[in-house]
């Protein structure tokens, strides 16, 4: 059986995130957006990091923050957003030597005036590249897809163990451009993207630094990362014991051309 509170916490978690998003919605409303004029992307921008201030001054929860990047993201075209960010221009460096993503940073020429313990990246993978299975700590991050396509397995984190982290099964399925994809410590905390397509890329932002919401036992990286093994047989219980993996024990299992 499902452990209740983990149960009940994704459920008050989930009603937080709705009451969120309808908020949000009335704060924002989609006319807002209407048009793709410079200006209305502007807006989002701005948005976005009114946003991720917000979050690093408390005034939100993560799955208030989950949300709304959800709500403001499919508030605007995607394509819209493609053009503002230039993504073409700056996923033309990446020459997709490996497996793993390349990574670089789009601009976003709007006022930022917090602690800026964000970021805002476009990752992109050459088909079977994959952004291999990790669980973060103290760390949001949202996912949007720009172009391609990629099978998306995610798992709640329930807790930690000495050398794992037990998991519980959240999504497991295909996705393309303009889905979003958000993980915080109270849900889809660990994530693993393999691209389908050729030049298959995301637009991700994400917050570090952030206060847990429960205590954890393992240390993550500079990256705020804990590389974990996910394709696992599940327990009794339907939840997946994930072995740490070190970075090095990861890419040879989920970066190596088998994934």
């Amino acid at each position: 059986m499902r452990n209740k509170q983990c149960d009940n916490d994704r459920r008050e978690a989930l009603f937080r995130a709705a009451a969120a998003t309808a908020l949000f919605g009335a704060l924002y409303p989609a006319h807002l957006w209407a048009g793709g004029r410079p200006g209305d992307m502007d807006a989002w921008a701005q948005a976005l990091v009114d946003l991720n201030e917000s979050l690093e001054a408390g005034r939100l929860t993560v799955t208030e923050w989950q949300a709304r990047v959800e709500t403001l993201h499919r508030s605007v075209q995607t394509a819209d957003l493609v053009r503002y960010l230039d993504v073409e221009r700056v996923a033309s460096r990446f020459r997709y030597p490996t497996l793993l993503a390349e990574t670089a940073d789009p601009a976003l020429p709007v006022r930022a005036t917090g602690a800026r313990r964000w970021f805002a990246r476009i990752f992109g993978l050459r088909s079977g590249g994959s952004i291999i299975p990790h669980v973060h700590n103290n760390m949001v991050s949202a996912h949007l897809v720009v172009s391609g396509r990629f099978r998306v397995r995610t798992h709640d984190r329930i807790r930690d163990l000495n050398d794992a982290v037990v998991l519980r099964p959240s999504i497991d399925r295909q996705v393309s451009v303009g889905a979003v994809l958000t993980m915080s410590d109270r849900l889809d905390n660990q994530h693993w993207l393999v691209a389908q397509a050729e030049r298959s890329l995301t637009f991700d932002v994400g917050v570090v630094g952030v206060p847990a919401s429960w205590d954890y036992r393992l240390q993550a990286n500079a990256n705020n990362m804990i590389f974990v093994d996910v394709d696992r047989r599940p327990e009794s219980d339907g939840l997946v014991i994930a072995p740490i993996l070190s970075f090095k024990q990861c890419v040879q299992k989920y970066a190596n051309g088998a994934a």
